[in-house]
């Protein structure tokens, strides 16, 4: 379907649902835009809703072109760049003898073997399979330490910790059973936005929503805590993985 918008043309497709009793528009990561909406609005309503947001879908699809362009300049290569603790570093790829890729970090690069046998069509999966490994691995150790370590200074005990994949979003608190999660792509970043994240999610245990007591415990712990924040607004096309 299309429409002709304030904004220019939206083609979108419309899902509806006799469950669903709000609308809602989202943007998939190949550029399309879907708009869900309960079964008994008319489409006249649905027209309106999306010219009402036509600004934001054009925002958004602009921003989802930018980030697609991003990750097709990214390969899982020899030479290419990843971020690890706010620095990035390229990967150095080899073969071995060995019949397990192997992944040691230099300082200065990834020293990612292949098995000899691997072909060029599995390379970049393999590659791609062992860095997020290694990432993995990273996390537990460097999340689960500033956790703890935050915990103590903020008097606060978090019931769990789990590090995890999370799509959009950099940890999450549930109040009620105090578990904490936190996005292991966070070992990207520097080590102070680490921590940002970290008291960030701590703070939630005492103080549910994001009001201004909530900021202010953040503050607390971490005074300059708004130039942590920056960081990651700015860099996160850099943390894009394809």
């Amino acid at each position: 379907m299309s429409l002709l918008t304030n904004a220019g043309p939206i083609d979108y497709s419309l899902v509806r649902s006799s469950r669903r009793r709000t609308m809602e528009i989202s943007i998939t990561d190949h550029l399309e835009v879907k708009v869900a909406a309960p079964r008994f609005v008319p489409q006249k309503e649905i027209h309106e809703f999306i010219q009402e947001k036509a600004g934001w879908i054009i925002r958004k699809l602009d921003e989802a072109y930018h980030v697609k362009k991003i990750i097709e300049k990214k390969q899982y290569g020899h030479g290419h760049e990843y971020l690890f603790l706010g620095n990035k570093y390229p990967l150095s790829v080899g073969l071995t003898e060995r019949r397990t890729p192997a992944i040691d970090f230099e300082g200065d690069c990834w020293n990612i073997l292949l098995p000899a046998d691997t072909g060029p069509e599995a390379q970049s999966r393999v590659i791609k399979k062992t860095l997020m490994g290694w990432y993995r691995t990273q996390a537990e150790e460097v999340l689960g330490g500033r956790i703890f370590y935050y915990a103590r200074m903020m008097d606060l005990r978090p019931k769990k910790i789990a590090i995890r994949s999370q799509k959009r979003i950099w940890g999450s608190c549930h109040y009620t059973s105090g578990a904490i999660n936190l996005n292991w792509q966070l070992v990207m970043t520097p080590m102070e936005v680490i921590d940002y994240v970290v008291v960030h999610e701590l703070a939630h245990l005492e103080v549910p929503d994001h009001s201004r007591r909530f900021w202010k415990r953040v503050e607390k712990t971490l005074p300059d805590y708004k130039i942590r924040q920056k960081w990651l607004k700015e860099r996160i096309l850099d943390m894009v993985l394809p």
